[in-house]
C-alpha cells in the first residue's frame, strides 16, 4: 500500500484517469474526513494502522487530500468489505459519526464524477495557498515594519524639526491607501514638486521621519493601522507636526477624536480642490519660509 500525501490531488486525477483508460474495472473508495471535526492527529495513524493491518492486499494507493479526504484505488473492494472498514473506524473514531463517510466508486462508471470531485478539490487547493501566501506575506510585512519603526534613526528624529525648517519647498504628504484618491491628490498637487504620497499607516511614519513634511494629509481608514494610531505615533515623534485628517462621510466620531489628539482639521471625502490649499497655507511652517522668503 502506497501513501501520498504530497501534491496528493494532482497526483489523484492522473492516476484515476490512467486507470479509467488501463484498468477501468477499478475501483476508487472515498474516505470523506473532512466532515469531521475531529482534528486529522486524532484519527489519522489510527485509520492507517487500520488500512494496513486489515485491508493492505486490496489497496493500491491510498491519498490523503488537503481537506483531510481519503482517496483509496482498488481493484478487489467490493460493499462488503467497506462495511467491516466503517465498522472497525467506529471504534477509533467514536463519538464522531460515520454516516456518509465512505463511497465506493466504479472508475469505469464514475470516471466523471471522479474527476470533477478531483478538479474541485484542486481549485480550492490553490484558493488555500493563495490565501497562505498572502498572509505570510502581510505577516512578513507586517514584522520587517515593525523592526524598522523600532530601530527609526534617532538623529533623524531628533533633527527632525531642523530638517523641516531648511526645506526650500514646501514638503506635502499624503496617507491614502485608495488609488483613486492617490490620483485625485497628485492631479490636484502637481504644482508641488515635493510630494509624498504612502499607501499604508506603518510605511506612513517612516516616510515621515525622513521627509520631515510641513504639511501631512492622513486618511482616517488605512489597512493595517487605524488613522488615529498613526497620529497618536506621530506625535509622539514630533509634537509639532501640522496634521489633517481625511475622512469619509461615516468618519464624524473619528474625526472629532483626531481633533482631540492635535489634528489640525479634516478634509471630506470626496475633497475640492480649494480645501486642500486652504490647510496648505494654514500650515506654520509653510507660513514661516514665506514670511522669511524661502518657500
Amino acid at each position: 500500500m502506497k501513501v501520498i500525501e504530497r501534491d496528493t490531488e494532482t497526483q489523484l486525477i492522473q492516476d484515476l484517469k490512467s486507470l479509467w483508460k488501463s484498468a477501468p474495472m477499478s475501483r476508487c473508495l472515498t474516505l470523506r474526513f473532512s466532515n469531521l471535526e475531529a482534528d486529522k492527529e486524532d484519527w489519522f495513524k489510527d485509520v492507517i494502522d487500520i488500512l494496513k493491518t486489515h485491508f493492505s492486499d486490496d489497496i493500491e494507493k491510498l491519498y490523503v487530500c488537503h481537506d483531510n479526504d481519503i482517496f483509496i484505488t482498488t481493484r478487489t473492494f467490493t460493499e462488503k468489505q467497506v462495511y467491516l472498514l466503517l465498522t472497525h473506524l467506529k471504534h477509533k473514531l467514536s463519538p464522531a459519526s460515520l454516516q456518509g463517510l465512505a463511497t465506493l466508486f466504479e472508475i469505469k462508471v464514475d470516471w466523471p464524477k471522479l474527476r470533477t470531485m478531483c478538479e474541485k478539490k484542486i481549485e480550492n487547493f490553490k484558493i488555500l495557498e493563495n490565501r497562505r501566501a498572502h498572509k505570510k506575506k502581510e505577516e512578513l510585512k507586517s514584522i520587517s515594519r515593525e523592526d524598522a519603526l523600532k530601530k527609526l534613526d534617532r538623529d533623524l528624529v531628533s533633527s527632525l524639526a531642523m530638517r523641516r525648517d531648511i526645506h526650500e519647498s514646501p514638503v506635502i504628504m499624503v496617507v491614502e491607501d485608495d488609488i483613486f484618491t492617490q490620483k485625485l491628490v497628485k492631479n490636484t498637487l502637481k504644482d508641488y514638486e515635493n510630494l509624498f504620497i504612502t499607501g499604508d499607516g506603518q510605511g506612513a511614519i517612516m516616510t515621515y521621519v525622513n521627509k520631515a513634511p510641513d504639511v501631512l494629509f492622513l486618511d482616517i481608514g488605512l489597512p493595517d493601522i487605524s488613522g488615529l494610531s498613526v497620529l497618536e505615533k506621530l506625535f509622539k515623534i514630533d509634537p509639532d507636526a501640522y496634521v489633517v485628517m481625511f475622512s469619509g462621510h461615516g468618519d464624524k466620531d473619528n474625526v472629532m477624536k483626531a481633533m482631540e489628539q492635535g489634528a489640525k482639521g479634516f478634509v471630506g471625502k470626496p475633497f475640492t480642490k480649494d480645501k486642500l490649499f486652504q490647510y496648505i497655507k494654514k500650515s506654520p511652517f509653510i507660513q514661516a519660509k514665506q514670511t522669511q522668503g524661502v518657500a
